[in-house]
C-alpha cells in the first residue's frame, strides 16, 4: 500500500514579505495627501456655506428692520464693567442674527438671563440701542477669583456650529500670559474712545479656568468687516485706510447704503485668532465679541504673520469672505493692499478689476 504524498506548502521568504510591506508603505504614502486635500476641500466647502448662511441671515434682519445688524453695540448710556475698557452692552452682529441662524432658544437664553440693572431694565437690555448695560463679559455674577471680575452673560457659554470653521476650533483656550478670548473691537480706537487711525482697540478676558471653565464663552471664527478703518467717514487718504464698511460699532447700515454693489463689499470673513512667532495661539475670538473688524493691515501671508487685527485662516493661501450679495469669494492673500481696502468700503465709488 502507498502512502499519500501531501503537496509541498510554499511560504513567503523574508524578503519578498518586506517587498510587499514597502510596497503598501509606498501606497499609503501616496494616498495620505490625496485624502487630506480631499478633507480639506470639504471643510472649505462647510467653511464657505457657513458665511453665506451668516450674509443669509443679515439680509433676513434687513427685510425684518429695514437696516442691517449693527457691528457692535457701544452706548454713551451704558456703564463700565469693573475691568471693561468699553461701555456696555458689547453685543456683536452674530448675536442679532442668532434668531435667523436657527439658534432662537439661545437667543431668548440671553435675553432671560437679568443681571443686575438699572430699575425696569430686562434682559433684552443687550440688544437695545439705548442700553445701559454693563459689558456682556463682565456683567453677570458670579465672578471668576482670577482678578479679571469676569462674568459672561448667560447663554453666550452656546456653541453654534455654524459660527465655526472646521479646519480651527475656535474654542481651545489660550495661556493667560499669552492673550485670551477677544470680547470686543474698536476700529481706529486708541482705547481711549478718541478716532486714531493706526489702531485697533479690543477688550480681551482671560480664558477662564477651575469652576468657571463651563461658562467661557463660545468662540468664532467669523467677524463682519469693518471697512478700511470702521465708521469714520472723513475722507479717504491715499492708503484707503478710512473707507467706511457695512459693520463698525453702533452702523445702523441699509442695503441701499451699499452703493458700490452688494457683490463687491466685503460683509463676513475669516479668523482664527493670532498666534506668535512659535506658532503658540494668543487670541480667539467669542461669537458675542464678533463686532467688526478693519482691513487696514492686509492679510497675513502666513502663520507666523497672524494677527488678532487682520483676518485669517487655515486655507492654504486664501481667507474666505462673505460678500454683500450673500455669495462668498476666497479672496487670496497676496491681493493688492489698495483693492483689499477698497472692497472693504461700501461707497467709495471703487469697483474693482484685480481678479481677486
Amino acid at each position: 500500500m502507498k502512502s499519500a504524498v501531501l503537496p509541498r506548502r510554499s511560504a513567503f521568504t523574508l524578503i519578498e514579505l518586506l517587498v510587499v510591506i514597502a510596497i503598501i508603505a509606498i501606497l499609503i504614502g501616496l494616498l495620505l495627501p490625496a485624502v487630506q486635500k480631499v478633507r480639506e476641500a470639504a471643510a472649505r466647502s462647510t467653511c464657505s456655506n457657513n458665511l453665506h448662511q451668516i450674509a443669509i441671515a443679515s439680509m433676513n434682519y434687513e427685510s425684518s428692520y429695514g437696516v442691517l445688524p449693527p457691528g457692535g453695540l457701544i452706548n454713551p448710556n451704558g456703564s463700565y464693567g469693573t475691568y471693561s475698557t468699553y461701555k456696555g452692552p458689547m453685543t456683536s452682529a452674530l448675536a442679532f442674527l442668532l434668531p435667523y441662524m436657527e439658534q432662537t432658544p439661545l437667543y431668548q437664553q440671553m435675553q432671560a438671563a437679568v443681571p443686575s440693572q438699572p430699575a425696569g431694565a430686562t434682559g433684552a437690555w443687550y440688544f437695545s440701542p439705548t442700553s445701559a448695560a454693563a459689558a456682556w463679559a463682565y456683567c453677570t455674577s458670579p465672578y471668576s477669583s482670577d482678578g479679571n471680575q469676569t462674568g459672561p452673560l448667560l447663554g453666550t457659554q452656546g456653541l453654534v456650529k455654524s459660527y465655526q470653521c472646521p479646519s480651527d476650533d475656535p474654542n481651545l483656550t489660550v495661556d493667560p500670559s499669552l492673550g485670551g478670548m477677544i470680547d470686543f473691537y474698536g476700529p481706529g480706537d486708541d482705547c481711549s474712545g478718541a478716532f486714531n487711525a493706526g489702531n485697533v482697540c479690543i477688550d480681551y478676558i482671560y480664558d477662564l479656568t477651575g469652576s468657571f471653565a463651563a461658562r467661557q464663552p463660545g468662540g468664532s471664527n467669523y467677524i463682519p468687516c469693518a471697512g478700511g478703518l470702521g465708521s469714520y467717514m472723513g475722507l479717504a487718504n491715499s492708503q484707503y485706510l478710512l473707507y467706511p464698511g457695512i459693520y463698525y460699532p453702533n452702523s445702523k447700515t441699509k442695503l441701499t447704503d451699499i452703493t458700490d454693489g452688494t457683490s463687491n463689499t466685503l460683509a463676513f470673513g475669516e479668523t482664527i485668532g493670532g498666534y506668535n512667532s512659535s506658532s503658540q495661539r494668543t487670541f480667539h475670538l467669542a461669537w458675542m465679541g464678533a463686532s467688526g473688524m478693519p482691513v487696514a493691515w492686509g492679510l497675513p501671508t502666513s502663520r507666523a504673520t497672524t494677527n488678532w487685527y487682520k483676518y485669517s485662516s487655515n486655507h492654504t493661501g486664501v481667507i474666505q469672505f462673505a460678500m454683500g450679495d450673500g455669495s462668498v469669494r476666497a479672496i487670496r492673500t497676496s491681493i493688492s493692499t489698495a483693492t483689499y481696502r477698497a472692497i472693504a468700503g461700501r461707497n467709495e465709488g471703487y469697483v474693482p478689476t484685480e481678479n481677486f
